[in-house]
């Protein structure tokens, strides 16, 4: 079955007619994800965003449905957890919570997700020992709903070989053996966000993108915001809300600044950088993750036929709206990859592309890279009643994200309308593409298939397009061999002259120089 809907994009004018319950500004995962929930709880709810749906950190992401393991290293040492039993039952919640995440989105959105053998070496000397990786695989077991095993298997010296990444690691000799499991990856997480806002519309939800929040001020029990179309400057509209929440992700702190003046931070915002390479043929199945120079996780993993190694974890805080992966961190990724696989041997030429983006993470005082610990900020306690910041949450658990700001938001006001059934089935759109040409594999869509997108789901440019709504750009060649004749299918479902469409590719190849470079 599928979820049948469409998401048209409104005029500005069409949302000022009568105040809404909630506004979220921010239309990435937990934006949508808290859209979905709040909709399906009987609130009259807007959700815009400056940009693209899925344009920030949602695209950005290591696209894993992963099973919560990391949450479980303690560190340098296990006796970490000893030492600090809260660190180990906060480790606990958020394991369980992946678990939960991972049975949810891998049963319902079967079309957007795939199962792949995750590797994990273990070392004579390294920071955990095999018992500990049991327990750890033992613990999740238990955590998680067990519907959806693990099959966690640990591999030892005597039939390691049946791990193909064993030909490669780093310092053989020192093997102790492998941990194998079955995960998940997202095929494409931006299509999983459309999908979202589409049902959240079916259930009353208002949905814009490229639509920023310029001006917010309270009067009385209601929030007054001001919108702006970032396609036509011109075009303004004042709307009216009980409750305001910002999901902006990176943008969280900047946007609660601009609307209030408070310049509490409340986030920290890590940088991560992904490359994409060819490995060897026999690993294209396989994904494994270790541990880098820094002692942050590693993820190697298949996809579009290639593999894309990271992410990295480095505190940023400059221009959040021009974020790329840099020469010299380029070089950093290369040399590790190389030490912990020194038989690949990649250097810059054998790297497709690289991208970058920053991972909204809660504030720490005792850590600069903060805590990945979901938290739900009442602007309240600042003066500014009826205002929520979420910080933190991975894309897999969007949808435990949203239950936990409907909950915030049921805390402040009731909502206007009636309670409704979400549905998690993935839109017919998304099983149109499926049945045309499944996610991460090669090759064009049919003419409908880009007609029912650029009608239903507010495609402007061929970035969008592309990118956010099917998975072409993310191929090893950006969809370059498609580019022209999807470009003048688009061109003449929207309207556009020649110059019109010679400008959209033109963009869409900046686009790829700018954001997504080689360096080769």
């Amino acid at each position: 079955m599928m979820n049948i809907c469409r998401m048209k994009r409104l005029l500005l004018t069409d949302l000022n007619q009568e105040p809404f319950d909630v506004v979220v500004i921010g239309a990435g995962a937990n934006g949508s994800g808290a859209a979905q929930e709040l909709a399906a709880r009987g609130f009259r709810v807007l959700i815009v965003d400056k940009g693209d749906f899925s344009s920030g950190a949602t695209s950005r992401s290591s696209r894993i449905v992963h099973c919560g393991l990391r949450h479980l290293a303690p560190g340098k040492s296990v006796w970490e957890f000893v030492r600090n039993p809260k660190k180990f039952w906060v480790a606990c919640q958020n394991a369980k919570k992946s678990m939960d995440s991972r049975s949810q989105v891998a049963e319902t959105m079967k079309p957007l997700v795939s199962p792949f053998p995750f590797a994990f070496p273990i070392y004579k000397d390294g920071p955990y020992a095999s018992w500990q990786v049991d327990v750890a695989f033992k613990l999740l077991d238990i955590l998680g709903p067990g519907d959806l095993p693990l099959d966690y298997v640990r591999y030892n010296r005597r039939n390691m070989d049946q791990v193909p990444f064993s030909d490669w690691v780093k310092n053989p000799e020192q093997l102790k053996g492998f941990a194998v499991f079955r995960d998940y990856q997202f095929l494409s997480a931006e299509r999983l966000i459309v999908d979202t806002l589409k049902d959240a519309q079916r259930m009353g939800a208002s949905v814009r993108n490229y639509t920023e929040c310029i001006e917010a001020q309270k009067e009385g029990d209601f929030w007054k915001l001001e919108l702006q179309d970032r396609h036509d400057l011109s075009e303004k509209t004042t709307i009216q809300c009980k409750l305001v929440i910002n999901t902006s992700g990176p943008w969280g702190d900047q946007l609660t600044q601009r609307l209030t003046g408070n310049p509490q931070r409340r986030m920290v915002g890590l940088k991560g950088i992904h490359i994409l390479a060819d490995l060897p043929k026999e690993l294209a199945e396989w994904g494994m993750m270790a541990i880098n120079s820094e002692n942050e996780t590693l993820y190697c993993l298949p996809w579009n036929g290639m593999h894309y190694i990271g992410p990295t974890r480095t505190p940023y805080t400059q221009d959040l709206d021009s974020v790329v992966c840099t020469e010299k961190e380029l070089d950093w990724m290369l040399a590790e990859v190389n030490r912990i696989f020194p038989k690949f041997k990649l250097k810059r030429q054998d790297i497709h592309y690289t991208y970058a983006g920053i991972q909204p993470v809660s504030i720490d005082p005792k850590d600069p890279k903060g805590t990945r610990k979901i938290r739900v900020h009442d602007l309240g306690d600042a003066g500014f009643s009826n205002m929520l910041m979420l910080t933190g949450g991975p894309i897999m658990t969007y949808r435990i994200v949203g239950a936990q700001v409907a909950d915030a938001v049921e805390q402040r006001i009731r909502p206007s309308g009636s309670a409704k059934t979400i549905s998690y089935l993935p839109s017919k759109v998304t099983e149109q593409i499926h049945q045309e040409r499944p996610l991460n594999t090669t090759g064009a869509l049919g003419l409908q298939v880009l007609k029912n997108i650029i009608e239903e789901e507010q495609v402007s440019s061929l970035v969008d397009l592309l990118f956010r709504r099917c998975d072409l750009g993310w191929s090893r060649d950006h969809g370059n061999q498609y580019l022209e004749p999807i470009a003048k299918t688009v061109a003449k479902i929207l309207g556009w002259d020649d110059s019109q469409l010679q400008e959209q590719i033109s963009d869409y190849h900046r686009f790829i120089g700018e954001t997504l470079p080689s360096y080769r």
